[in-house]
Order: C-alpha cells, then sequence, then structure tokens
C-alpha cells in the first residue's frame, strides 16, 4: 500500500477531521448531558419534599413525631434520597438515615409553614441527596449520548469517505493511472465516461487529451526539423570535409578553435595537434603576411562585415615558390562574447604567378630584361605623383646608340641582340637598384635617376655611361666593336612637371649631341633653344 496515494491521503484527512469532530462534540455534549441529569435529579428531590410538605407541616405544627418519622421514612425509601430529618426549631422530631461525614453536595432543605398561617415557619424538612448514584446516572446519561454522537459522526464521515472516493478519488487514481502509462507520441488517450462527461474530471481529461495532442505534434514537427537537421549536418559536414579550400575558425586574438583537413594541407600544420595548443597565434604560425592577415581579422570583428586579401604563407610550395591564397575573414560569433571569425582560404598561386608572369612580360623587354616603355612611362608618373614641394630632382636620361646601324647591316640582327644584352648589363651596373633602366625601342634607352641631388651628380653618372662603352662588345667570335651613345638629359622639375615635357626635352637634348659629334652628353637648357654640350 502507498501511504503516499491520494486515496490514502483522503481517507487519513477524513478520518482525522471526524476524530476531531467527535472528540469536541462527545467533550461538549457529554459535559451538557452531565450537567442536565445531574439538574433533572435535583428537580427529582425538590419534588419529593414538595409531596410531602404538607404532611411534614402538619406533623411539626402538632409536635408528632410519630408522623413526622412515617415523613422522613417515606423520603428515606426512594433511592436519590440517602437520609432526611425533620426539626421544630432546635428539635429533630424525625429522622432516617445519617449525613455522610464529608458529603459532596449540601443538604436539600425546605421551609415547613403552618397550616393556618401560611408566614409562620412552623419547622424543616431536610433531605441528603444521593450524590454517588445521581452522579453515576448523570455519567451513564452523557456517556450514552457521546457514544451515540461519535457513532453519528463515524458513519457521516465514512459515508463522505465513500462518496468522496467514488466520486473523486477514484477517478482521480485511474486518471492518473491511465496518463502514467501513456508515453507522449503513442497516439494515447485518456477516455472521458459518462458520468464525469461535463464535470471539471472530464473537462480535466480533456484538456490533458488535448495536451497530448499538442505534444504529439511538437514531438513530430520536432522529429521532422531533427531529420532535417541532421541530413544537413551531414551534408555540410561533408562540404566541410571534403572542400579543396581551407575552412577554419578564430578567436579575434588569433587562436585556432577548428578547421577542416584542406586548412591543414595548405597551411603546413599538424592535424592531430589540439586546437589552440602549439598554434597560440594562428596569423603569425601561418601567415608571412602577419600584419596585413591580423588587420583583416581585427575589421570583420570590428566592422561585422567580411574582408578578404591576397596573402602568402609560410609554407612555400614544393618548388620553392611562394604559395599565395586569396583569404575571407567573416564574423561568425556573437558580439557579446569574445569574437569568432571564419576563415576561408583558397590556393591561388598559380593565378598569382601567372599575373607576375604576365606582369612581367607586359613590363619588360623580352630581349634585354630591363623595363619596356610601358613600364618606365608608369615609373615617371609614380615618381612624379610621390613627390612633395621640397623633394629631391630626379634625372631623365635618353640614349641612342652610336654605329648600332651599322653593326647590325653589318654582321646581322644577332650581332645586334648581343650589342643590345651587353650595353642592357652596362646600364643595370652603373646605376642604383633605385633607379630605373629601360629599353624603349630599337636601339633606344631610357635612365630614370631617382633623387638626383645635383647638377654635378647627374654629370658624373653620365660621363660613366660613356667611359663604359669604350669597352669593345663581341659581336662575332674574335669580332670586337666599340658602341658609343649619345646621351640627352632633363631634370625634374627644371625641365618640366610632367612625364610628356620630361621626355620631349630629354629627347632635344639627345639629338643635340647626334649633332655635334655624338658619343657625348647633353643637359637640356631651357634658356636658350639649344643644348649645353659637354665632351669628354
Amino acid at each position: 500500500m502507498n501511504i503516499r496515494s491520494l486515496h490514502i491521503k483522503v481517507s487519513l484527512s477524513v478520518a482525522t477531521a471526524a476524530l476531531l469532530v467527535v472528540a469536541l462534540s462527545s467533550q461538549y455534549f457529554y459535559q451538557h448531558s452531565y450537567q442536565q441529569s445531574f439538574a433533572d435529579s435535583e428537580r427529582s428531590v425538590q419534588q419529593l419534599l414538595e409531596t410531602v410538605r404538607a404532611t411534614a407541616a402538619i406533623a411539626a405544627y402538632v409536635g408528632n413525631r410519630e408522623l413526622a418519622q412515617q415523613v422522613v421514612d417515606g423520603l428515606a425509601q426512594n433511592d436519590i434520597v440517602t437520609g432526611a430529618r425533620i426539626t421544630v426549631g432546635n428539635e429533630v422530631i424525625g429522622q432516617q438515615g445519617k449525613a455522610p461525614p464529608n458529603p459532596r453536595r449540601a443538604p436539600v432543605t425546605l421551609a415547613l409553614y403552618g397550616p393556618f398561617d401560611e408566614e409562620e415557619i412552623v419547622g424543616e424538612l431536610a433531605v441528603m441527596p444521593n450524590s454517588s448514584l445521581i452522579e453515576l446516572r448523570a455519567r451513564d446519561s452523557a456517556m450514552a449520548t457521546a457514544i451515540g454522537l461519535a457513532a453519528q459522526a463515524a458513519v457521516v464521515a465514512l459515508l463522505v469517505l465513500i462518496l468522496v472516493y467514488w466520486m473523486m478519488t477514484r477517478p482521480l487514481v485511474n486518471l492518473s493511472g491511465r496518463l502514467h502509462r501513456i508515453t507522449p507520441g503513442d497516439g494515447g488517450r485518456i477516455p472521458v465516461t459518462g458520468l464525469h462527461r461535463g464535470d471539471e474530471i472530464g473537462q480535466l481529461s480533456g484538456d490533458i487529451n488535448a495536451l497530448l495532442h499538442t505534444v504529439e505534434a511538437m514531438l513530430e514537427e520536432e522529429r521532422q526539423l531533427r531529420h532535417r537537421v541532421e541530413l544537413l549536418e551531414t551534408r555540410f559536414r561533408g562540404i566541410f570535409e571534403d572542400s579543396s579550400a581551407g575552412i577554419f575558425l578564430v578567436r579575434e586574438g588569433g587562436l585556432l578553435i577548428t578547421a577542416n583537413p584542406a586548412f591543414f594541407r595548405l597551411t603546413g600544420l599538424s592535424e592531430q595537434q589540439p586546437a589552440g595548443s602549439g598554434h597560440e597565434n594562428l596569423v603569425n604560425s601561418v601567415f608571412l603576411d602577419s600584419l596585413e592577415a591580423g588587420s583583416l581579422i581585427q575589421l570583420a570583428a570590428v566592422t561585422g562585415r567580411p574582408h578578404s586579401a591576397d596573402l602568402r604563407l609560410r609554407q612555400s610550395m614544393a618548388d620553392g615558390r611562394e604559395r599565395w591564397v586569396h583569404c575571407i575573414f567573416s564574423p561568425a560569433g556573437s558580439r557579446q562574447q569574445t569574437a569568432t571569425i571564419e576563415g576561408v582560404m583558397y590556393d591561388v598561386t598559380e593565378r598569382k604567378h601567372a599575373e607576375r608572369r604576365s606582369r612581367e612580360l607586359a613590363e619588360t623587354d623580352t630581349l634585354t630584361g630591363l623595363s619596356n616603355r610601358q613600364s618606365v612611362e608608369d615609373a615617371l608618373h609614380t615618381l612624379i605623383n610621390q613627390r612633395g614641394p621640397g623633394d629631391n630632382r630626379f634625372a631623365v636620361l635618353l640614349i641612342d646608340l652610336d654605329r648600332f646601324k651599322f653593326i647590325n647591316d653589318t654582321y646581322g640582327h644577332d650581332a645586334g641582340d648581343r650589342v643590345l644584352v651587353a650595353i642592357a648589363q652596362r646600364l643595370r651596373k652603373l646605376v642604383r637598384d633605385s633607379d630605373v633602366v629601360a629599353r624603349i625601342g630599337g636601339d633606344e634607352f631610357l635612365l630614370l635617376l631617382n633623387h638626383a641631388g645635383n647638377l654635378q651628380m647627374v654629370q658624373r653618372i653620365a660621363q660613366k655611361i660613356l667611359d663604359a662603352q669604350q669597352v669593345p662588345i663581341a659581336v662575332q667570335p674574335g669580332v670586337l666593336e666599340v658602341v658609343g651613345m649619345s646621351i640627352g638629359i632633363a631634370l625634374y622639375p627644371e625641365h618640366g612637371d610632367n612625364p610628356l615635357s620630361l621626355r620631349k626635352h630629354a629627347d632635344q637634348a639627345m639629338y643635340q649631341v647626334k649633332r655635334s659629334g655624338k658619343n657625348r652628353f647633353a643637359i637640356y637648357d631651357p634658356s636658350h633653344d639649344h643644348s649645353l654640350s659637354k665632351g669628354e
């Protein structure tokens, strides 16, 4: 028996309440019945006295002891009286029985009046009530009343308990048992009987069935959603694991959280090493351009938008070439927590090297390896755009080879090519790395001397170039030729503040050299319409 069941609790509650009611009501009615019985006994004694009052008054008036004794004897024969006496003045003329030594109740007395004068007291009749008997009868009567009430209360409590059990406890216990046996989602419902259709228990059963229906619908929806999520998870896990692009998650400080296999293949990091234990700073460990990568991660975290760039990895290609990746950094974490950044990297090494080769082909002379016309044009524009008011000047040297047409026509194009390659190598060695040397067509070359300083410095460099050309060049096996140069020089900003004017004035200075004997250099003189020629 489960003492915690509803039936046991209700039974105990009703029994306890019934016992409490019985105890209180029995106590009250016992006292009331006891007092009532005692009062009835005293009234009976009083009635006995009234019955013999006249006879006792005559006996006391005439002093007849025999009559008085007959009266008290008659009174003493009653079981509620233990003794009686008649006194006249201080003299007892009739007595039956004796008063107990310590009576619990005082004797009942009655004044006796004369038969001819109702105001004349001729004696006194005293009766000693049988207190023990009176109390016993009072207790018996009170006990009978209390027992009757207790029995009545017990019967009522039993009836109430049966009704509560039949109409409330039993249906609720059945309802609880059926509900306990129902598993949400199995289609089980609680039947509503006709007895409780329309009452609170029926309404409760209906509400439970509605709730079970709602729960079942939600479980079915959740089951379908879980199935779809599992399918999507499987699909995206496959994409994540099999993707050729490196996918990874990092915290804002550069701590690697997780990554797919392609990421480890691209970066060369160990996939077995737990994330965050050896690569605390992913940016420094993976990217050669660590500052730019760190800035992109920070920008993505602050702006909440994706940022991308082409970055170099520390892990190089198998042939030693630099490995390039295109990285996209996007915010992926909650802004209320430490920012999490999602990174996606694609290998763009071949594209970057192809772009570099295309750029080199577009900007380099294929024969000499020097910059071509377009490249030097761009460099000239850059130099002018970067120059501030207080920056140093730079010089433009336009060079045309002397006797090149003769060598090309006499020994062939291969000999001409050897001359061009030799001249290009000499020019590259005579200038600084910051200077630009370009072949702009045929036998023409152009030099950009960055930070030219003063005029004397430009003249010394031009003279060094002329001196170097005095060394013969092998145009064919066993055949040496000396190739001279005509050099025209224009200075920025004295001779022009744009590429067109600088080239034009350098060209004018160079043709002045051609007209004045060749193998010289000339600096454009803006104050005259001719060039100042200087010889070796």
